[in-house]
């Protein structure tokens, strides 16, 4: 998500899934911001959704999912630098790029070429190249890459 607009947007959906939350649960002790318990029940259960999407928004914002992978990338290339140090002038070496693959391997990433930044510029430096291999942290990377 943009950084500008973001700033923005989550505090009004804060604002608003505390609300949700404090309508449905105070149905519940006989405060009754709504008309009948299944809108208590669903305004509980939207406002536990937003918070929900807030926290993965807020996380995936920090250093985890795509970030990490960008700072990963930029770790393997250093290692796979200092490794074979007389091979830093030719990009396209096979010692570095297998080197830089094989490292992010390691750390659970696996080389793709589905993103279009990455047919773009199909280099294992480039972190548009590689998805992560366990199931929810591809998903949302995956989810997060579509904004990319």
């Amino acid at each position: 998500m943009n950084q500008d607009l973001s700033i923005f947007i989550t505090p009004a959906a804060l604002i608003i899934s505390c609300a949700l939350i404090a309508a449905g649960g105070l149905y519940f002790i006989n405060i009754k911001y709504c008309k009948s318990p299944l809108q208590a029940v669903a305004s509980l259960v939207a406002g536990f959704a937003i918070l929900g999407v807030l926290e993965i928004v807020l996380a995936g914002s920090s250093v985890a999912f795509f970030k990490a992978q960008q700072v990963q990338t930029s770790a393997c290339e250093l290692e796979g630098e200092a490794a074979h140090p007389e091979e830093r002038t030719a990009s396209a070496n096979p010692k570095t790029r297998g080197h830089i693959v094989a490292c992010m391997n390691d750390f659970g990433y696996e080389w793709t070429t589905e993103h279009r930044h990455c047919r773009e510029a199909a280099v294992p430096t480039n972190p548009f190249c590689y998805l992560p291999t366990q199931a929810f942290d591809r998903a949302v990377t995956s989810f997060q890459l579509q904004f990319e």
